[in-house]
C-alpha cells in the first residue's frame, strides 16, 4: 500500500519511512492541500482529525473529490453510554452528557446527508479506547508522551485515583490491531456507506489496567477511590464531561459487523502484552517527553482534599523530583507543583463555599 501522510511536521518520530510526508496545518491551510498533493487521486482518504460538523464539511469540500472512498474516524463515544449494554452500530446515540459525543454524532449525520447528495462512498469507523507506544490506557491520564508519570507515581508509593471502584468496562485495543481492522475496510464495496466498531475482542476495567501495569513492573499498587461527584469538581469543560459521560460509563462494543467484512481481523495483543510494548518504548526512549507535574499535583490535591473530608490521614502525598536533572529543574518543577496545589485547592474551596451559601439563601 502506498501511503501519503499529512501532518503539521512537528513530530516525525512515528512517521513510517515508507510513507510520503506532506506538511500542512489543515486547521489553517486546508485550501492549500490539493496543490500540496499535486492534485493526485487516491483510492482512499482517511481523516483522523474531525471533531465537529464544521471541520468535516471543510474536509469533504477539499478531500472527498480526491478519492474513491472517504473514511471518517468517528468514535465509539458517539453512543449513549448511559444505556448499559453491548454497543452495536445501530445502538442509541449520542451521549448528551458529553459535547464531544454530540459533535461526533452530528458530524456522522452530516456525512451521510452530504454523501447522499454528492455520491460519495463514505465509511465511518468508531474506535473504542486505543493505545500504543505513548499511551497507557487509563481513564484520566497525563499529557500524551508523559505517561511514565503513572509509573513514577506508583514507584513513589503515591495512590492512583479511581472512580466507581475502577470497575467500568470497555474494549482496549492496541493500535497495531486497530490498523488491521481499518486497512481491511479500505477499498471494499461492502464497507461503502456503512459504519463499523473497530475494537478488539478483549474487555477490561480501568482497575485491570492499573493492576496489570503494576504487576508487569513488580510494583505495589495503591489506589484511592473517589466518588464521581467529588472527583469531577476538579475539572471543567471537556475534561469534566469526558469523565462523567465517558470514562465513568461502560463502553463495551461489538465487533461482529467488522469481522463479517474483514474476516482476517483478530486481536493479537491482550492488555499485558500491549502494555509491555508501551513500557519498553518509554524505557528505550528516555521516558519520551518526561513527566506531567500538573497531572501529578492535581491528583495529589484530589487525594488530599478527599482524605481530609473523610478524616483519613494519607501518606506519600507531596512533590517528587521525577526528572532528577539537577537543582534548577527540580526547583522549577517544585514551584509549578506547589502553584497547582495552591491555586486549584483555593478555587475548589471557593466554589464549595459559594455552593453552601446558596443552600441558605
Amino acid at each position: 500500500i502506498g501511503v501519503t501522510m499529512v501532518n503539521r511536521g512537528r513530530n516525525s518520530i512515528f512517521v513510517n519511512s515508507k510513507a510520503k510526508l506532506v506538511t500542512c496545518d489543515i486547521r489553517k491551510n486546508m485550501h492549500q492541500l490539493p496543490d500540496l498533493l499535486e492534485n493526485r487521486k487516491f483510492d482512499v482518504v482517511i481523516d483522523f482529525l474531525i471533531w465537529t460538523k464544521e471541520q468535516l464539511e471543510l474536509s469533504l469540500k477539499y478531500l472527498s473529490k480526491l478519492a474513491k472512498q472517504y473514511v471518517f474516524i468517528s468514535s465509539a463515544q458517539v453512543y449513549n453510554t448511559s444505556v448499559d449494554q453491548v454497543l452495536r452500530e445501530d445502538s442509541e446515540k449520542p451521549q448528551n452528557l458529553w459535547k464531544y459525543s454530540v459533535d461526533k454524532y452530528e458530524a456522522e449525520r452530516f456525512l451521510k446527508e452530504y454523501s447522499s447528495a454528492h455520491n460519495i462512498n463514505y465509511t465511518i469507523i468508531r474506535p473504542g479506547v486505543n493505545y500504543g507506544d505513548t499511551r497507557i490506557p487509563y481513564g484520566k491520564f497525563p499529557v500524551i508522551g508523559c505517561h511514565w508519570t503513572f509509573v513514577e507515581r506508583i514507584k513513589a508509593g503515591k495512590p492512583i485515583v479511581t472512580w466507581n471502584n475502577g470497575q467500568n468496562k470497555l474494549n482496549l485495543t492496541r493500535v497495531e490491531d486497530f490498523a488491521v481492522g481499518v486497512v481491511g475496510l479500505l477499498g471494499k464495496e461492502a464497507a461503502f456507506r456503512e459504519e463499523f466498531n473497530v475494537v478488539g475482542d478483549y474487555v477490561y476495567s480501568w482497575m485491570d489496567v492499573l493492576t496489570t501495569l503494576a504487576d508487569i513492573l513488580k510494583l505495589e499498587l495503591k489506589t484511592v477511590d473517589v466518588p464521581l461527584d467529588f472527583y469531577s469538581k476538579y475539572f471543567e469543560g471537556d475534561p469534566k464531561e469526558a469523565l462523567i459521560g465517558g470514562r465513568a460509563c461502560n463502553l463495551v462494543c461489538s465487533n461482529e459487523k467488522l469481522k463479517k467484512v474483514v474476516p482476517q481481523f483478530e486481536t493479537k495483543y491482550d492488555l499485558r502484552e500491549g502494555l509491555k510494548k508501551t513500557i519498553e518504548f518509554y524505557q528505550k526512549n528516555n521516558y519520551y517527553k518526561g513527566f506531567d507535574y500538573y497531572y501529578d499535583a492535581l491528583h495529589d490535591l484530589v487525594i488530599r482534599d478527599f482524605s481530609a473530608s473523610k478524616h483519613i490521614k494519607m501518606e506519600n502525598i507531596g512533590f517528587v523530583d521525577y526528572d532528577k536533572k539537577g537543582l534548577k529543574v527540580k526547583l522549577k518543577n517544585y514551584i509549578f507543583y506547589k502553584k497547582i496545589m495552591h491555586h486549584n485547592g483555593l478555587l475548589i474551596r471557593m466554589l464549595r463555599s459559594l455552593k453552601r451559601r446558596k443552600k441558605f439563601v
